[in-house]
């Protein structure tokens, strides 16, 4: 998912959290609305580590600025962030004590199960097309080497008969 998108939806589910806490909504209403902005923040993040991987040779090739890339990546953690620290202060201010510590175990908890299930099943499904592509690849190349093989071959053989 394209990363603007991403923040959009936490930027839009961190304002809402601040909404519900300004309005003093139960705080059944202000997790919910969490739980929404750390699945964002989540994305947010994994997107991140996927930029700072190894590119792959079509990430070089892309027609995309380093510099834009670089000030994407950026923005993202920053503004994720601010919306953290803001988040931290709103638990200490109007959450009940030790909340935030709670929240932020049980979202250690989610983001290792998350990552476990989701992230993982992503990474095998583009590891396989990566090998299968380098595969079709590799027997394309063996190809082109035997048909060259057997085309001097056979230009030797007809030369010497």
């Amino acid at each position: 998912m394209d990363p603007f998108t991403l923040l959009a939806a936490a930027s839009t589910a961190f304002n809402g959290v601040k909404k519900l806490i300004e309005h003093g909504r139960e705080i059944e209403d202000v997790f919910a609305q969490l739980g929404k902005w750390a699945t964002a923040t989540s994305d947010l993040q994994e997107w991140c580590r996927q930029q700072d991987a190894t590119p792959s040779i079509f990430k070089t090739l892309s027609f995309k600025n380093d510099t834009a890339a670089a000030l994407d990546a950026v923005t993202v953690r920053m503004k994720l962030a601010q919306q953290e620290k803001d988040i931290r202060e709103m638990f200490k201010w109007y959450g009940p004590p030790d909340s935030y510590e709670e929240f932020i175990l049980e979202r250690r908890k989610i983001k290792a199960h998350r990552e476990k299930m989701i992230y993982q099943q992503a990474r095998r499904r583009r590891e396989f097309i990566w090998f299968c592509v380098n595969s079709a690849v590799i027997a394309l190349a063996l190809a082109f080497v035997g048909w060259f093989g057997w085309l001097f071959f056979v230009l030797i053989a007809t030369r010497g008969a």
